[in-house]
């Protein structure tokens, strides 16, 4: 096995390269436009939401028949003109057909991000603008303050027309309550206990 730095990989990848990378190190980049996106380790507390939240969408009932919420997941957005995929928080995508399949973007219903003060311009402006283009129905940004609290949770949905999102709900009173493709509330200290 050969081990690769990550500081050494180019700082332009065809997909094809990204699939012959070892899986440490394909883990800690995205792929955005062709161009190498590394990215932070995140906190405990980021992913124990991210976990915790991805378990309660999949608990809930969904208005599609068949759903799976996983957590840092790749979903390619698009292949051309050159290979982007990012990997949300939370994925909640319409199940496959075979086992290992990762979703692509018309797979998925629901993305989330669990956004810290340094990475909200990212998540509202980069990966919103992404995501939207490809046509995923629901956005949601989980907002946390600096002591990794949810300060609020940003809800968006598709103007399909205009492959927009707009802004549909702030959730701040301790309780997301989701209406589309995933029905039911999820309250903010069963994510952060």
């Amino acid at each position: 096995m050969t081990i690769q730095a990550v500081d050494s990989l180019p700082h332009q990848m065809t997909e094809e390269q990204y699939r012959q990378l070892p899986e440490d190190v394909s883990r800690e980049i995205e792929v955005v436009h062709g161009h190498v996106i590394l990215c932070e380790s995140p906190t405990p507390e980021h992913n124990r939401i991210a976990r915790r939240l991805a378990g309660a969408m999949e608990d809930l009932p969904s208005t599609e028949p068949c759903i799976r919420a996983e957590t840092g997941i790749d979903v390619a957005l698009w292949r051309v003109p050159k290979f982007t995929f990012r990997r949300p928080d939370v994925t909640v995508y319409r199940c496959l057909d075979q086992p290992g399949d990762k979703p692509e973007a018309g797979d998925a219903l629901i993305v989330v991000e669990v956004s810290s003060p340094s990475t909200a311009a990212e998540h509202l402006l980069d990966k919103k603008a992404q995501y939207a283009r490809v046509g995923i129905p629901l956005y949601l940004v989980v907002m946390l303050d600096t002591k990794f609290a949810i300060a609020e949770v940003l809800e968006f949905r598709l103007d399909a027309h205009a492959r927009e999102y707009r802004l549909h709900q702030i959730h701040r009173d301790g309780l997301v309550r989701l209406e589309h493709v995933i029905v039911g509330d999820i309250a903010f200290a069963e994510l952060t206990r």
